[in-house]
């Protein structure tokens, strides 16, 4: 669908809790389901009730929490709506009927189910959304998938580049310049892969059908009926994102770039903020820690990898600031958890009472 297309009508195609074959996961039994919160459940009561105490106690970490200035919280507000802007912009660059209001408030809407409800079930209520804001489920999968390939590329390559400005302070040790060369190594590989799709036609349904029969036997291995082979549909994925990749890949790529960087500055504006100074962190230091643990995190395993993101920061910086302002680090890493996990709930939740409207309000109208 081009920029001056009207938005396709709700009911045209899909039903708008019918996502498309590629994205719709299959929905794990209640057994599946209880094992699953029951694991994350152990994992928070790891992490909160025993990992976290162990640096600092949760007296100190509210003290340092309450201590901190007012304007640090205006400027770490400000970034956090620069990051879900930049998240909204994507899809809004990517569909040409999208305004950008309607991406924020469904990116924000979105959210809320995914941060809180485990599994891939935020791309579900965002999917929903947009059907009933008019945009095509071809237009959806389309952006969702040139979407996704771009923003995980970059978590690949930045512990790269943080590592390398680090080796400029101090000795890197090996097994962190492993994990970041193996990220390299991926999105270099990802890479060449893309672009031979984009390339070959020939080569884009070849492998979508090895990519095809490998998922099946997955599926096999799971005891779940073969899927759909895949070859016509990455051939038919490809001729619908070359357009977008040679028209669009410029601003996206300089969209995630901004909110990667909007990110780290959260986490270091809250160390900052808390009284971690470059005498304990310096800023490449707080760079390098911040590009580690977002590629360790980039596949989650809760929703919004609470828990796990929090262990791995405090972890990372307390190793980087060799166990100095403990205390101040844990109650920093609350902070920026409180701006990029509970601030896009909060955000979500006033854009789903206004969604909420906005729709009851056109349902009326049709009706009448």
């Amino acid at each position: 669908m081009s920029e001056t297309d009207p938005p396709t009508p709700p009911g045209n195609d899909e039903a708008p809790g019918d996502l498309p074959p590629l994205l719709d996961p299959d929905t794990p039994s209640p057994a599946h389901q209880m094992v699953r919160v029951a694991l994350t459940l152990l994992l928070l009561y790891l992490v909160f009730g025993v990992l976290i105490p162990s640096f600092a106690s949760y007296e100190d970490v509210w003290d340092a929490l309450t201590s901190l200035d007012p304007v640090i919280v205006i400027l770490l507000a400000a970034l956090t709506f620069v990051v879900e802007g930049c998240k909204a912009g994507a899809f809004a660059l990517l569909i040409g009927p999208l305004r950008f209001p309607d991406a924020f408030l469904a990116q924000e809407s979105a959210a809320v189910v995914s941060n809180t409800v485990p599994g891939p079930s935020g791309t579900a209520a965002r999917y929903g959304i947009y059907r009933k804001l008019g945009i095509s489920t071809e237009d959806f999968a389309t952006s969702y998938v040139v979407n996704s390939s771009v923003s995980n590329v970059l978590p690949l390559v930045l512990p790269s580049i943080g590592l390398a400005l680090l080796s400029t302070q101090e000795d890197v040790p090996g097994a962190v310049w492993t994990l970041a060369l193996v990220g390299l190594g991926i999105s270099l590989a990802l890479l060449v892969l893309a672009v031979l799709i984009v390339r070959s036609e020939q080569f884009a349904r070849a492998f979508g059908a090895r990519l095809g029969r490998f998922l099946n036997w997955l599926r096999g291995m799971a005891r779940r009926p073969p899927g759909d082979d895949l070859g016509d549909t990455v051939v038919e994925w490809r001729s619908n994102v070359v357009g977008l990749f040679r028209t669009r890949v410029l601003g996206l790529v300089g969209l995630f770039v901004l909110r990667e960087i909007a990110t780290y500055l959260i986490l270091l504006a809250s160390l900052r903020g808390l009284g971690v100074g470059a005498g304990i962190l310096t800023a490449i230091e707080v760079f390098a820690v911040y590009t580690v643990v977002r590629l360790a995190t980039l596949v989650e395993i809760t929703p919004g990898n609470v828990g796990i993101t929090e262990a791995l920061y405090i972890s990372a910086l307390n190793w980087a600031a060799g166990g100095r302002e403990a205390d101040a680090i844990v109650a920093a890493v609350f902070v920026f958890r409180m701006f990029t996990y509970l601030g896009p709930i909060l955000i979500g939740g006033v854009c789903t009472v206004l969604l909420s409207r906005r729709f009851r309000r056109a349902g009326a109208g049709s009706a009448s």
